[in-house]
């Protein structure tokens, strides 16, 4: 459970990541602006990634509440499931 929770969180960080890039293309500020063309070409060119990543983000956001229940119940000793 502890490795699907660290997983779940590693989507979390990249998807916001990704979403938050987007967002800060709009206004002209952020990660997109700052980085090299070169790696920025293939996020630019697909605009449908955006959705992509947030879709992910509150799909791994949402996933988390079952699985921290779960975390929880083994540190007290109960199955998981």
């Amino acid at each position: 459970m502890k490795a699907l929770d660290l997983v779940l969180n590693a989507l979390i960080v990249l998807s916001a990541t990704v979403f938050l890039a987007y967002l800060g293309l709009l206004y002209d500020f952020g990660l997109f602006t700052t980085l090299p063309e070169w790696i920025t070409r293939p996020f630019l060119d697909l605009p449908v990634l955006q959705y992509v990543a947030l879709g992910a983000l509150i799909g791994a956001m949402v996933a988390k509440i079952p699985v921290r229940t779960a975390i929880r119940r083994q540190h007290l000793g109960e199955e998981p499931w």
